[in-house]
């Protein structure tokens, strides 16, 4: 198989490509039928069938040139915008959905984020990565310096429409069809060291991104 690890080139700089195994924690079990949305290449759904953490992935991806790589690697691509992509999903086929920094890019994620969880099984899980806002780097360049400048990739990445804190990030899952369980924090090395000397209170300033997973109510009514 040919190695699709390293990042594509061309207008859509596809730093999404790598493998995320930082969602690895957040799986609990094996579970059957995965949907990526935003799946780039792929790697991280070979990851997971090869971890025996699934059978089966389906991938979304907007870029059709990145679309051809995963279709050689996944077991279903399907082309073009994660609105577009949800009326071509049966409701309550997937035992997992996964929302790696995608959420930020949509207009209303508000309402993605309730039509996918009809996707998901009763039972099944719904794991988000989002990019936070609040973060140390943004916070300190807007209010000492006045900057908000926008970067081909990170948490002001030009191509985000929505910005997120941890608590609107938990207002975002907030929806009756899911349970949120698990919320961890992913921090840069060199800022491990602050979050420990504060004793947790900087958490909301040093946190990167947050990774998010939630259940779908197995008692759910429409």
């Amino acid at each position: 198989m040919p190695d699709h690890n390293a990042s594509l080139k061309g207008d859509h700089a596809v730093y999404s490509a790598s493998m995320r195994k930082d969602i690895l924690p957040l799986f609990d079990r094996a579970y059957e039928r995965i949907l990526d949305i935003g799946c780039s290449t792929g790697n991280t759904g070979v990851m997971l069938k090869e971890q025996q953490l699934c059978q089966w992935v389906t991938g979304v991806e907007l870029f059709e040139q990145t679309a051809q790589i995963a279709r050689d690697r996944l077991d279903q691509v399907i082309v073009g915008c994660v609105e577009q992509a949800i009326g071509q999903l049966p409701d309550e086929s997937f035992d997992g959905i996964l929302c790696l920094d995608v959420l930020e890019h949509l207009v209303d994620p508000w309402s993605v984020v309730k039509q996918l969880s009809a996707k998901l099984k009763p039972g099944g899980i719904f794991i988000t990565s989002i990019p936070n806002i609040r973060h140390i780097s943004i916070v300190v360049k807007l209010c000492l310096l006045g900057r908000w400048t926008y970067t081909d990739s990170g948490i002001l990445d030009r191509t985000h429409l929505r910005f997120f804190t941890k608590r609107s990030c938990m207002e975002l899952l907030d929806i009756p069809q899911l349970e949120l369980e698990k919320m961890s924090r992913l921090v840069s090395p060199c800022l491990r060291a602050a979050q420990l000397l504060s004793f947790g209170l900087l958490n909301g300033f040093v946190t990167s991104q947050y990774l998010t997973r939630s259940r779908k109510r197995i008692a759910w009514e429409v």
